[in-house]
């Protein structure tokens, strides 16, 4: 691995401290199912952190060992060395890449009210809030990463569009940081499906960053 892109460790800090949290340490509690890249993506992002000067764990909690079955990932980033081990139970931003993952696990019971939660879904944040009040002061998120990764792969593997939604919605990570974790952690694959990857998640990262744009504009109006 390349020495980590950023040197100043203040700049690191303010990603921390920004609009969506003033905290010292980042949690992140990511659902899927096994297929979908769960675990690739809490790697990406805990590579995407070391590159960015930050200190990070990664870690996954798998159940039944086979294609479709819930799978659990769990990423934490700070500035300073962390010494917290264990699963993360209060994240401050919960990653849904399948919606129907609620059908089988209580995804959003004892969340901390001021969590992010982002769904990877062709629905609308004001119908999962409608479905479970107890998220209806959140922070929701959603995305059509499904739709997005086929467009761009022809596969229906949501995980790498999702970070960049992330991205764009948080600034947690830098693209250049991104790019060189999603290269390192899908290195055996073709380069070619690594670029299209590249390609679909920066598509959700503009998304989300047009839909913000739009948002000040009727503000300023």
């Amino acid at each position: 691995m390349e020495l980590c892109t950023r040197v100043d460790q203040s700049q690191a800090r303010l990603l921390l401290s920004g609009e969506w949290w003033d905290l010292s340490m980042l949690e992140i509690t990511i659902h899927g199912r096994g297929g979908q890249g769960v675990v690739v993506t809490s790697r990406i992002l805990g590579t995407a952190a070391l590159y960015d000067c930050m200190y990070a764990q990664d870690f996954p909690l798998y159940g039944a060992a086979r294609r479709g079955a819930p799978v659990m990932a769990f990423v934490r980033i700070d500035d300073r060395p962390i010494l917290l081990r264990g699963y993360i139970t209060k994240p401050n931003i919960l990653m849904l890449l399948d919606e129907s993952i609620m059908e089988v696990k209580d995804v959003f019971s004892d969340l901390p009210a001021d969590c992010t939660i982002i769904i990877n879904t062709t629905r609308s944040a004001g119908y999962f809030k409608d479905e479970h009040p107890e998220i209806k002061d959140m922070r929701v998120f959603c995305v059509d990463g499904t739709g997005i990764a086929l467009e761009y792969l022809n596969k229906p593997i949501p995980n790498v569009v999702i970070i960049g939604f992330l991205i764009g919605i948080t600034h947690l990570i830098t693209i250049d940081a991104f790019k060189k974790a999603v290269k390192d952690e899908l290195g055996r694959y073709p380069e070619d499906l690594i670029d299209k990857n590249i390609v679909g998640a920066l598509k959700a990262c503009e998304l989300v960053r047009g839909r913000e744009q739009r948002r000040q504009r009727d503000e300023d109006r």
